[in-house]
Protein backbone atom coordinates (compact mmCIF):
# COMPACT_ATOMS: atom_id res chain seq x y z
CA UNK A 1 0.00 0.00 0.00
CA UNK A 2 1.75 3.31 -1.15
CA UNK A 3 1.31 6.74 0.53
CA UNK A 4 -1.79 7.93 -1.08
CA UNK A 5 -3.69 4.55 -0.80
CA UNK A 6 -3.38 4.63 2.89
CA UNK A 7 -3.75 8.53 3.46
CA UNK A 8 -7.18 7.24 1.25
CA UNK A 9 -7.92 4.67 4.22
CA UNK A 10 -7.21 7.28 6.65
CA UNK A 11 -10.11 9.16 5.10
CA UNK A 12 -12.44 6.63 5.05
CA UNK A 13 -12.05 5.14 8.47
CA UNK A 14 -11.50 9.17 10.22
CA UNK A 15 -12.16 9.01 14.17
CA UNK A 16 -9.98 12.29 14.40
CA UNK A 17 -9.26 15.16 12.18
CA UNK A 18 -7.03 13.41 9.35
CA UNK A 19 -4.68 15.62 9.31
CA UNK A 20 -1.37 13.92 8.05
CA UNK A 21 -3.74 11.96 4.96
CA UNK A 22 -4.88 15.74 3.93
CA UNK A 23 -1.41 16.88 3.55
CA UNK A 24 -0.66 13.36 1.72
CA UNK A 25 -3.58 14.09 -0.53
CA UNK A 26 -2.16 17.23 -1.43
CA UNK A 27 1.37 16.98 -1.63
CA UNK A 28 0.24 13.92 -4.69
CA UNK A 29 -2.56 15.43 -6.04
CA UNK A 30 -1.86 13.98 -9.49
CA UNK A 31 -2.02 10.30 -7.89
CA UNK A 32 -5.09 11.25 -5.48
CA UNK A 33 -7.19 13.26 -7.82
CA UNK A 34 -8.34 10.41 -9.73
CA UNK A 35 -9.30 8.32 -6.61
CA UNK A 36 -10.72 11.34 -4.91
CA UNK A 37 -13.40 11.59 -8.15
CA UNK A 38 -13.81 8.21 -8.52
CA UNK A 39 -15.04 8.28 -5.02
CA UNK A 40 -17.58 10.94 -5.41
CA UNK A 41 -18.88 9.58 -8.61
CA UNK A 42 -19.33 6.23 -6.91
CA UNK A 43 -21.30 8.29 -4.32
CA UNK A 44 -23.70 10.22 -6.76
CA UNK A 45 -24.53 7.44 -8.76
CA UNK A 46 -25.39 5.21 -6.01
CA UNK A 47 -22.74 2.89 -6.38
CA UNK A 48 -21.44 3.06 -3.09
CA UNK A 49 -22.95 5.01 0.01
CA UNK A 50 -21.27 3.47 2.22
CA UNK A 51 -20.28 5.62 5.96
CA UNK A 52 -16.81 5.08 5.17
CA UNK A 53 -17.13 6.88 1.41
CA UNK A 54 -19.17 9.16 2.42
CA UNK A 55 -16.73 10.27 4.77
CA UNK A 56 -14.01 10.33 2.09
CA UNK A 57 -16.47 12.21 -0.34
CA UNK A 58 -16.60 15.16 3.03
CA UNK A 59 -12.98 15.60 2.70
CA UNK A 60 -12.79 14.93 -0.71
CA UNK A 61 -15.20 17.88 -1.79
CA UNK A 62 -12.77 19.73 0.00
CA UNK A 63 -9.93 19.06 -1.38
CA UNK A 64 -11.12 19.48 -5.06
CA UNK A 65 -12.37 22.26 -4.05
CA UNK A 66 -9.08 23.76 -3.15
CA UNK A 67 -7.46 22.37 -6.35
CA UNK A 68 -10.40 23.77 -8.47
CA UNK A 69 -11.48 20.38 -10.29
CA UNK A 70 -14.25 21.59 -12.27
CA UNK A 71 -14.89 17.78 -12.88
CA UNK A 72 -16.57 17.29 -9.56
CA UNK A 73 -19.62 19.60 -10.13
CA UNK A 74 -21.96 17.58 -12.02
CA UNK A 75 -21.56 15.01 -9.51
CA UNK A 76 -22.28 17.22 -6.50
CA UNK A 77 -25.15 19.01 -7.72
CA UNK A 78 -26.33 15.66 -8.80
CA UNK A 79 -26.76 14.46 -5.02
CA UNK A 80 -28.04 17.77 -4.31
CA UNK A 81 -31.11 17.44 -6.05
CA UNK A 82 -32.11 14.35 -4.40
CA UNK A 83 -33.04 15.97 -1.19
CA UNK A 84 -31.79 14.91 2.30
CA UNK A 85 -29.32 12.88 0.73
CA UNK A 86 -26.34 15.44 0.40
CA UNK A 87 -26.67 16.13 3.89
CA UNK A 88 -26.27 12.25 4.65
CA UNK A 89 -23.12 12.40 2.88
CA UNK A 90 -21.67 15.60 4.07
CA UNK A 91 -23.78 16.99 7.21
CA UNK A 92 -23.22 20.46 8.01
CA UNK A 93 -20.76 21.34 5.16
CA UNK A 94 -24.50 21.91 3.66
CA UNK A 95 -24.56 25.01 5.62
CA UNK A 96 -21.44 25.68 6.50
CA UNK A 97 -18.92 25.33 3.22
CA UNK A 98 -21.20 24.06 0.33
CA UNK A 99 -21.58 27.45 -0.70
CA UNK A 100 -17.80 27.97 -1.24
CA UNK A 101 -17.52 24.68 -2.77
CA UNK A 102 -20.03 25.44 -5.22
CA UNK A 103 -17.79 28.33 -6.65
CA UNK A 104 -14.51 26.43 -6.57
CA UNK A 105 -16.13 23.83 -8.67
CA UNK A 106 -18.52 25.40 -10.35
CA UNK A 107 -17.88 24.56 -14.51
CA UNK A 108 -19.45 27.27 -15.77
CA UNK A 109 -22.74 25.76 -16.44
CA UNK A 110 -25.14 28.13 -15.15
CA UNK A 111 -28.18 26.92 -16.06
CA UNK A 112 -27.45 23.54 -14.23
CA UNK A 113 -26.56 26.04 -11.05
CA UNK A 114 -30.04 27.75 -11.73
CA UNK A 115 -31.30 24.05 -12.25
CA UNK A 116 -30.34 23.26 -8.11
CA UNK A 117 -32.20 26.25 -7.34
CA UNK A 118 -35.34 25.93 -8.88
CA UNK A 119 -35.84 22.44 -7.62
CA UNK A 120 -38.04 21.64 -4.80
CA UNK A 121 -37.30 18.49 -4.12
CA UNK A 122 -33.20 18.94 -3.56
CA UNK A 123 -31.73 19.43 -0.42
CA UNK A 124 -33.05 23.21 0.55
CA UNK A 125 -29.93 24.02 2.18
CA UNK A 126 -28.07 22.88 -1.25
CA UNK A 127 -30.50 25.57 -3.11
CA UNK A 128 -29.13 27.81 -0.72
CA UNK A 129 -25.84 27.83 -1.45
CA UNK A 130 -26.01 27.80 -4.82
CA UNK A 131 -27.87 31.13 -4.73
CA UNK A 132 -25.09 32.04 -2.81
CA UNK A 133 -22.74 31.19 -5.14
CA UNK A 134 -24.77 32.79 -7.97
CA UNK A 135 -24.50 36.28 -6.08
CA UNK A 136 -20.77 35.84 -6.09
CA UNK A 137 -20.51 34.99 -9.68
CA UNK A 138 -22.64 38.13 -10.24
CA UNK A 139 -20.47 40.53 -7.31
CA UNK A 140 -17.79 39.31 -9.35
CA UNK A 141 -18.93 40.61 -13.11
CA UNK A 142 -19.39 36.85 -14.37
CA UNK A 143 -23.25 36.91 -14.27
CA UNK A 144 -23.91 41.07 -15.30
CA UNK A 145 -25.69 42.75 -12.42
CA UNK A 146 -28.88 43.54 -14.77
CA UNK A 147 -29.54 40.03 -15.48
CA UNK A 148 -29.07 38.67 -11.74
CA UNK A 149 -31.84 41.50 -10.97
CA UNK A 150 -34.31 40.39 -13.62
CA UNK A 151 -33.23 36.57 -12.05
CA UNK A 152 -34.14 37.45 -8.69
CA UNK A 153 -37.38 39.14 -9.79
CA UNK A 154 -38.54 35.88 -11.59
CA UNK A 155 -37.50 34.10 -8.78
CA UNK A 156 -40.41 35.73 -6.84
CA UNK A 157 -42.67 34.37 -9.24
CA UNK A 158 -41.30 30.81 -9.71
CA UNK A 159 -39.62 29.92 -6.52
CA UNK A 160 -41.66 26.81 -4.80
CA UNK A 161 -42.23 25.83 -2.80
CA UNK A 162 -45.01 28.51 -1.97
CA UNK A 163 -44.75 28.11 1.96
CA UNK A 164 -41.98 28.90 4.46
CA UNK A 165 -38.52 27.58 3.02
CA UNK A 166 -34.55 28.07 3.67
CA UNK A 167 -34.98 28.84 -0.33
CA UNK A 168 -36.45 32.38 0.46
CA UNK A 169 -34.27 33.06 3.40
CA UNK A 170 -31.49 32.64 0.92
CA UNK A 171 -33.63 34.66 -1.49
CA UNK A 172 -34.08 37.70 0.34
CA UNK A 173 -30.44 37.28 2.03
CA UNK A 174 -28.83 37.30 -1.15
CA UNK A 175 -31.12 40.40 -2.57
CA UNK A 176 -29.73 42.49 0.68
CA UNK A 177 -26.16 41.68 -0.30
CA UNK A 178 -26.34 42.20 -3.69
CA UNK A 179 -27.77 45.95 -2.89
CA UNK A 180 -30.95 45.74 -5.43
CA UNK A 181 -32.76 47.73 -3.25
CA UNK A 182 -35.41 47.90 -6.22
CA UNK A 183 -36.40 44.79 -5.33
CA UNK A 184 -37.81 45.69 -1.64
CA UNK A 185 -41.05 45.62 -2.66
CA UNK A 186 -41.06 41.90 -3.60
CA UNK A 187 -39.31 40.86 -0.59
CA UNK A 188 -42.02 42.74 1.55
CA UNK A 189 -44.83 40.63 -0.70
CA UNK A 190 -42.59 37.48 0.48
CA UNK A 191 -42.83 38.53 3.96
CA UNK A 192 -46.57 39.38 3.79
CA UNK A 193 -46.90 35.96 2.40
CA UNK A 194 -45.36 33.97 4.74
CA UNK A 195 -42.30 32.91 2.69
CA UNK A 196 -39.61 34.19 4.86
CA UNK A 197 -39.96 32.35 8.35
CA UNK A 198 -40.36 35.67 10.55
CA UNK A 199 -39.06 33.96 13.68
CA UNK A 200 -36.16 33.20 11.84
CA UNK A 201 -35.70 36.65 10.23
CA UNK A 202 -37.83 40.02 10.83
CA UNK A 203 -38.23 42.04 7.85
CA UNK A 204 -36.25 45.06 9.69
CA UNK A 205 -33.12 43.08 9.25
CA UNK A 206 -33.35 42.46 5.63
CA UNK A 207 -33.60 46.40 5.75
CA UNK A 208 -30.83 46.57 8.07
CA UNK A 209 -28.76 44.43 5.85
CA UNK A 210 -29.61 45.99 2.75
CA UNK A 211 -29.07 49.28 3.47
CA UNK A 212 -25.74 48.92 4.75
CA UNK A 213 -24.66 46.70 1.54
CA UNK A 214 -25.55 49.44 -0.87
CA UNK A 215 -22.79 51.10 0.58
CA UNK A 216 -20.18 48.74 0.14
CA UNK A 217 -18.01 50.26 -2.91
CA UNK A 218 -16.62 46.40 -4.02
CA UNK A 219 -19.12 43.69 -3.96
CA UNK A 220 -17.20 41.13 -4.68
CA UNK A 221 -15.15 41.94 -1.74
CA UNK A 222 -18.02 41.90 0.37
CA UNK A 223 -18.72 39.14 -0.36
CA UNK A 224 -15.27 37.72 0.53
CA UNK A 225 -15.45 39.42 3.81
CA UNK A 226 -18.58 37.48 4.72
CA UNK A 227 -16.64 34.23 3.75
CA UNK A 228 -18.57 33.88 0.68
CA UNK A 229 -15.28 32.79 -1.79
CA UNK A 230 -14.26 30.18 -3.41
CA UNK A 231 -11.76 27.98 -1.24
CA UNK A 232 -8.24 28.63 -1.78
CA UNK A 233 -6.88 26.43 1.76
CA UNK A 234 -9.15 23.27 2.50
CA UNK A 235 -7.46 22.99 5.43
CA UNK A 236 -8.92 26.40 6.56
CA UNK A 237 -11.99 25.42 5.35
CA UNK A 238 -12.43 22.18 7.36
CA UNK A 239 -11.19 23.90 10.44
CA UNK A 240 -14.88 24.91 11.74
CA UNK A 241 -15.02 21.29 11.83
CA UNK A 242 -11.96 20.36 13.40
CA UNK A 243 -12.76 23.16 15.55
CA UNK A 244 -16.32 21.46 16.54
CA UNK A 245 -15.23 18.30 17.52
CA UNK A 246 -15.78 17.30 21.28
CA UNK A 247 -12.85 17.04 23.63
CA UNK A 248 -13.75 12.88 23.61
CA UNK A 249 -12.86 13.01 19.86
CA UNK A 250 -15.61 12.83 18.02
CA UNK A 251 -15.75 11.77 14.25
CA UNK A 252 -14.40 14.84 12.48
CA UNK A 253 -17.60 14.90 10.08
CA UNK A 254 -20.36 17.29 11.29
CA UNK A 255 -22.78 14.96 13.50
CA UNK A 256 -26.60 15.16 12.05
CA UNK A 257 -28.80 19.04 13.39
CA UNK A 258 -32.16 17.85 14.76
CA UNK A 259 -32.94 21.45 13.60
CA UNK A 260 -32.49 20.45 9.97
CA UNK A 261 -33.77 23.53 8.48
CA UNK A 262 -32.34 26.06 10.65
CA UNK A 263 -28.27 26.74 9.46
CA UNK A 264 -25.40 27.47 11.69
CA UNK A 265 -25.35 31.06 11.27
CA UNK A 266 -28.51 31.89 11.23
CA UNK A 267 -30.55 33.69 13.60
CA UNK A 268 -32.16 31.39 16.49
CA UNK A 269 -35.64 30.44 15.92
CA UNK A 270 -35.71 31.31 19.97
CA UNK A 271 -35.66 35.06 19.14
CA UNK A 272 -32.75 35.82 21.15
CA UNK A 273 -31.31 37.47 18.62
CA UNK A 274 -27.70 35.54 18.49
CA UNK A 275 -26.82 33.26 15.94
CA UNK A 276 -27.91 29.33 16.19
CA UNK A 277 -24.69 28.22 16.26
CA UNK A 278 -23.79 30.72 19.73
CA UNK A 279 -27.31 29.63 21.25
CA UNK A 280 -29.41 26.66 20.76
CA UNK A 281 -27.50 24.86 19.03
CA UNK A 282 -24.66 24.55 21.97
CA UNK A 283 -27.80 22.87 24.65
CA UNK A 284 -28.43 20.22 22.31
Amino acid sequence: MNLVEMALADLAGAETFPLDAILTLRQKWALAREPLLASLNACASGVDRTPENAETVFFALHLLAEKREKEAFPPLVSMALEGDQLYEIIGDATTETLPQIFLSLYDGDLEKLKGLIAAPGADPWARVAALEAYSYLAASGEIPLDDARKYFAELFETLQPRSADPVWFGWQNCIALLGFADLEPLVVRAFRQGLVDKQVLAFEDFQVDLFANRAAPDRRALCEERGLKPIDDALEALAVFDADEDEDDEPSTPAANPNRNVGRNDPCPCGSGKKYKKCCLETE
